[in-house]
């Protein structure tokens, strides 16, 4: 699908022209269009006061020639075409609207873009106006993919740009959790982190998966929280009704000393999600409902658990187009949701002695994580 303009009706109702508000924002919104450019590798660079350069560079399929001069218009994107396209966007698209680019080129000194498709002889770097318009377009070297840079970020906003520096470590450290979330998320993806004109390598980060297809989960789960954390947990999958729920959890016998305070990590389709709020929030509930419940008194009293789930859903099963952030969703049954998620909750954590018959005994588990089963070994489903 090539970049349209939107039609006005349709922008009314995504309900959003929110500019970025924070650098974070800025880096989240960069990544989720490599994402969709399908790379299988993410680099962030960002300046040391958050503002100076923010730049994202992926491996991605490129933009495609004809769509380039829209790029930085807003509400031009290729995701939609109308609001019905919205309920079936589930996750084939992590961005929809059209703004980011358009934002960045809005509020920065500078955006640059360099892209390259497969079968071009060189890429392109295209310089844009703040209205979107490109002001100046070359060839340079540069592989198939896109790298998108945004300099001197709200240079046209004084006020913002000096609580954003005076803010700049809270925000690198916001930046770093973001893409950890990403990684839990997309464990088959690398994701890499540098900050530019740093006294030290101290704020840098790489995520490089070197496991596929099962084991990627476990394998991102020790890499992000630490060995001793997932050496407590076990991965495990459920279906039901279209449902795909998949999880590394704590073991029903884990030291609740070494899985405690990490919180809970939840992508809806591959996408990070926030548990602040709604039927995400009650997703969370039912995980601590369980711990407190099940026949474990070790986990009983655990401050914030460390929970990763994955749920993949079934087309139409939610509207994403529910905040700026586009971190919530609104499911279209989230009773049915709820009741699910319990069901596999209480699989791994069963009240009484007598376990449901879908529920797995407690494993032991080596010190990198991974379930060890009888003649077998492996972190199970993920």
């Amino acid at each position: 699908m090539v970049i349209e303009e939107l039609p006005i009706a349709v922008v009314k109702n995504l309900g959003s022209s929110q500019a970025l508000a924070t650098s974070v924002a800025a880096v989240k919104e960069l990544v989720d269009n490599a994402l969709d450019a399908r790379a299988i590798s993410v680099t962030v660079e960002i300046s040391r006061n958050s503002l100076d350069i923010v730049q994202v560079r992926d491996n991605g399929c490129g933009i495609p020639p004809e769509d380039r001069r829209l790029i930085a218009k807003p509400h031009c994107t290729s995701k939609i075409n109308n609001e019905s396209d919205l309920r079936l966007l589930g996750g084939s698209s992590l961005g929809f609207r059209g703004e980011a680019l358009a934002s960045a080129a809005q509020l920065s000194g500078l955006l640059t873009m360099i892209t390259r498709v497969e079968g071009e002889p060189t890429a392109v770097e295209l310089k844009f106006s703040r209205n979107g318009d490109i002001q100046d377009e070359r060839n340079v070297s540069s592989p198939v993919g896109t790298l998108a840079r945004i300099s001197d970020f709200f240079q046209v906003n004084p006020v913002r740009r000096q609580s954003a520096i005076k803010n700049a470590d809270t925000t690198l450290k916001h930046v770093k959790k973001m893409l950890q979330e990403y990684a839990l998320a997309r464990p088959q993806v690398r994701f890499s982190l540098k900050v530019i004109k740093s006294p030290s390598v101290h704020g840098d980060w790489i995520y490089a998966p070197q496991l596929q297809g099962d084991t990627a989960a476990m394998q991102a789960v020790s890499k992000i929280v630490g060995l001793t954390c997932a050496s407590q947990c076990i991965a495990r999958s459920f279906e039901s009704d279209g449902f795909v729920f998949s999880s590394v959890l704590p073991r029903c016998d884990a030291d609740a000393s070494k899985v405690g305070g990490f919180g809970s990590f939840i992508s809806i389709d591959h996408r990070p999600v926030s548990s602040s709020r709604g039927t995400l929030r009650k997703i969370v509930e039912c995980f601590h409902d369980a711990l407190k419940k099940g026949k474990s008194a070790t986990l009983r009293g655990v401050k914030s658990p460390f929970l990763q789930l994955g749920i993949a859903c079934p087309q139409g099963a939610y509207d994403i187009n529910v905040e700026p952030s586009k971190d919530d969703v609104l499911f279209e049954d989230p009773s049915a949701i709820l009741s699910m998620v319990t069901t596999f909750f209480q699989s791994v954590y069963p009240a009484s002695d007598a376990r449901p018959e879908s529920a797995e005994p407690c494993e032991p588990v080596s010190a990198n994580g991974f379930v060890h089963r009888q003649g077998n070994a492996e972190a199970g489903e993920s």
